[in-house]
């Protein structure tokens, strides 16, 4: 009899302890899945997330690049909003431009000069040269290979030389027109610091505007 009881109490310790076991185990298994779906979740979640953060950086720099651009395209337009459908050309786009520069604009020099340029205020002699297009209707002085000066004869039209009709001539050349001169004689009226232009000086000839005589840049004023 103590044996048989000896019997039932092994086999049922050994029936509790497989079952610990089984339960041990399928609670890590519970475990380890219940890990791997919260990785899953968190990696899910992370990539929508960094491809959200990407979209947004890229969307940023856009709009940065987008508004840089409208800047520079609002000042270009603020600087150039006086033109009018009559200019012929632009004084402000010339300046420093290279000999290739014009010629590409108004063709070959019809003849040219070799000249000494002093620079103002120093006895400072460079060589320069004054090119000659369009029958002299342009004359454009380089100086050290970039357009210095200009002198547009205004020869298309003939334009009176008195304060209602002259700044025609501006207008012609892509100046703006609604400035005040700083400087006038009877046969002579200065501008200064317009369109980009360091000075303009326009020269009558008898009751009509002959040419003006266009400073580009302040450095060779």
């Amino acid at each position: 009899m103590k044996k048989l009881i000896t019997l039932f109490l092994i086999i049922g310790l050994l029936t509790v302890t497989a079952c610990s076991k089984d339960t041990k185990q399928n609670e890590q298994g519970t475990s380890e899945t219940k890990a791997e779906k919260e990785e899953s979740t968190d990696n899910s979640t992370s990539e929508p997330e960094k491809e959200d953060t990407e979209a947004t950086e890229t969307t940023t720099t856009e709009d940065d690049n987008s508004n840089a651009e409208g800047e520079s395209e609002n000042n270009d337009s603020e600087q150039t909003d006086y033109l009018t459908s009559e200019h012929q050309f632009v004084a402000s786009e010339l300046t420093n431009s290279s000999e290739k520069q014009i010629s590409d604009r108004w063709g070959k020099p019809t003849r040219s000069e070799k000249i000494q340029f002093r620079y103002s205020g120093t006895t400072e002699f460079v060589p320069a040269i004054v090119n000659y297009y369009q029958n002299d209707k342009y004359a454009v002085t380089f100086v050290e290979g970039k357009a210095a000066r200009l002198v547009y004869s205004v020869i298309d039209e003939e334009i009176m030389f008195n304060d209602e009709e002259m700044t025609r001539a501006l207008e012609l050349a892509g100046l703006p027109v609604d400035v005040e001169e700083t400087t006038d004689t009877d046969t002579a009226y200065v501008y200064n610091d317009l369109g980009n232009i360091y000075e303009v000086t326009m020269f009558s000839k008898g009751e009509f505007v002959d040419y003006l005589y266009i400073i580009l840049d302040e450095a060779y004023k």
